[in-house]
């Protein structure tokens, strides 16, 4: 072969060897998009590791109760995900209605409380004036701020902490403020998905890789659970049935007062939900399984305000098994190890 010919055919073909060579990393999908980013506190709660500190301190204290008889950490367990042990939450008042829902990734909500009520972590303490939560709530804690703060600042090292932080004792106001700050430090970053998508492909198994993908497509799951927090912040119907002393709960509906929005729930955040005991809004469910062939049948559909989005997805056991596998590499296991803290 004459020695044009050769130089004709590596000019030719060197390129798509070369070409070739690079396909693997042009090809790599671009996940970062998924990559949990930082969570921004409000101007006039700025973070601090201090009042993380005592904010944590503080959900774990028994005399933010009624008769010091519970704290914030009973109804949300660590080990459980930062979510509720029992089917439906217990306070002064008996078995309440709801579920109560992990607090980890909570500083991405846009609002708090299944029904949304709340605006802010901090509003959802119940600390705060004019907004009932948790540590006010008669069913719940049921104790008044009045007397919370009369028994922080009766201790020594709280009143020296709340001076710290805030240079003064303790207020409603820094109350809420420093349980809130807390809440903000619980972030699933250590989740094997979450090295996953920020360029690890070693982070997760074939078979999670496999759900990841039914995630996004056949499943829809990402029609509400969308990236980068696996939620879209609003309120859906999808059919869950009414379990618990409630004959009905009518979600969304007793805060806008909106017939659309009777039976409508906020969309959860998944991360370290394979941690559940319990799922939906009203603990119907005991195990991944079950909420997988909640949606896998579509729902409900005898419910009148089913979300329209909420249809059978014919997933086969094979499939169902692979999407379970990418609902554990959503777990971060630094926060279901938390403990708990020395209490002054």
């Amino acid at each position: 072969m004459s020695s044009k010919p050769q130089q004709l055919i590596l000019h030719l073909v060197l390129p798509l060897v070369v070409l070739g060579a690079a396909l693997p990393a042009y090809a790599k999908e671009d996940l970062s998009n998924w990559e949990l980013p930082p969570i921004m506190a409000p101007k006039d709660n700025p973070q601090s590791e201090a009042k993380a500190a005592l904010g944590k301190q503080l959900i774990f204290d028994i005399r933010l109760s009624k008769n010091d008889s519970m704290s914030c950490a009973n109804c949300h367990l660590f080990a459980a995900g930062g979510a509720g042990p029992t089917p439906r939450a217990f306070g002064h008042g008996g078995e309440l209605g709801r579920w109560a829902p992990s607090w980890d990734n909570a500083g991405y909500y846009t609002s708090l409380f299944w029904d949304g009520r709340a605006a802010s972590l901090e509003e959802q303490t119940g600390a705060l004036p004019g907004h009932m939560g948790p540590i006010t709530a008669p069913g719940e804690m049921g104790t008044t701020m009045d007397e919370v703060v009369a028994k922080l600042n009766a201790v020594p090292a709280y009143k020296k902490q709340f001076n710290s932080v805030f240079g003064s004792d303790a207020t409603p106001e820094t109350v809420a403020k420093a349980i809130a700050a807390y809440e903000r430090t619980l972030v699933s970053r250590k989740a094997p998905f979450q090295s996953y998508v920020s360029g690890n492909s070693k982070a997760i198994s074939a078979s999670a890789k496999r759900g990841f993908e039914l995630f996004r497509g056949k499943a829809l799951c990402i029609t509400c659970h969308v990236p980068p927090t696996l939620t879209d912040n609003l309120f859906h119907n999808i059919g869950t049935p009414q379990a618990g002393p409630l004959k009905e709960d009518l979600g969304r509906y007793e805060v806008t007062k909106d017939v659309a929005d009777k039976g409508k729930f906020k969309t959860p955040i998944l991360y370290n939900s394979a941690s559940f005991a319990y799922f939906m809004h009203d603990g119907a469910f005991s195990r991944m399984s079950q909420v997988i062939e909640h949606y896998n049948k579509g729902g409900n559909p005898q419910d009148k305000n089913q979300d329209p989005l909420i249809m059978p997805l014919k997933l086969n056991d094979k499939e169902k098994a692979d999407l379970a596998a990418f609902m554990e590499t959503l777990t971060d296991k630094s926060l279901n190890q938390i403990s708990e803290p020395n209490l002054p």
